[in-house]
């Protein structure tokens, strides 16, 4: 069988795969770990992605001359959504702050229509920075409404909303900023996590002494930023080991989360001298490669 991926022909040898679809997730899984996503799927005469995949995932390999890929870069995609973010939140913005049209459509119409589905984008491609809630109080206020009832809005609930909508967009347009200069923000997230490292030695005789908020807010603190750098591997150059070294900080982070809950003091304690200070070490290496 001839892979191609967009177009260029592509080299591969074939392992444990017998069915169309063990190549697929095989090739998947490969471009994800490149930055890639598939967009399209084609044998040159079925598209796949229009049927489902219980329909050709499982072809025996030998029964296909040619698997056609096409592909885009995740972080394309993800620029391309904030970008459409930005937009309606900039024409949101205006319109909350203009008369309501007279004998025309209301421009709301258009832009509330699908409101759930608007905030599903949002939580799919995620733009704010860790312990923001200005989507939360942004849906509060808008979800459910109609546009006459917007327009209806007293002077401080309207006020309210413009307030919500300016910060989101703030916001989102601060995170276009950083994807244009990944590298810088590499190096601001990597600066931010080398002065918190020092917290987390404090964090057993915080418990120690009874100061379980003061403990968990410096945790806190560090798993925000530990999220912040994966937030931008997408748009950084492929480092397969930096990758891998976030990722699996991870799992170790949300059971260090996890202790916390349950209040075990001597778990935090091994995790934070035998895990997390190890994975360290490995990682802050890693983030000087593209700086």
């Amino acid at each position: 069988m001839q892979l191609t991926i967009d177009g260029e022909t592509v080299d591969y040898s074939l392992e444990h795969e017998k069915t169309l679809g063990d190549v697929v997730g095989g090739v998947r899984t490969w471009l994800a770990a490149e930055g890639f996503l598939i967009t399209g799927l084609s044998d040159g005469s079925e598209d796949f992605l229009k049927l489902p995949s219980a329909a050709w995932a499982g072809r025996e390999i030998a029964s296909v001359e040619r698997l056609e890929v096409s592909v885009t870069r995740t972080a394309d995609m993800k620029v391309e959504h904030w970008r459409t973010v930005e937009t309606w939140f900039g024409i949101l913005s205006e319109e909350l702050s203009s008369q309501p049209p007279g004998g025309e459509p209301d421009p709301l119409n258009e832009l509330l229509s699908d409101l759930p589905k608007t905030l599903e984008g949002f939580t799919a491609n995620p733009f704010l920075p860790p312990g923001s809630d200005a989507i939360r109080r942004f849906s509060a206020l808008f979800s459910g409404q109609t546009p006459a009832s917007i327009r209806a809005w007293p002077a401080e609930r309207m006020e309210q909303g413009s307030a919500v909508v300016e910060e989101l967009g703030t916001l989102v347009r601060s995170r276009l900023s950083e994807v244009e200069r990944p590298a810088d923000a590499l190096g601001r997230r990597r600066d931010a996590l080398r002065d918190r490292m020092p917290g987390l030695s404090e964090v057993s005789v915080l418990l120690q002494t009874g100061k379980d908020r003061a403990a968990m807010d410096i945790v806190i603190g560090f798993t925000d930023t530990v999220q912040s750098l994966m937030d931008l591997l997408p748009f950084l150059p492929p480092d397969q080991e930096r990758a891998r070294a976030l990722s699996g900080l991870v799992p170790t982070l949300r059971e260090l989360v996890a202790a916390f809950t349950n209040r075990d003091s001597v778990l935090i304690g091994d995790l934070l001298e035998y895990e997390v200070a190890p994975r360290l070490e490995r990682i802050l290496p890693l983030l000087e490669r593209v700086v």
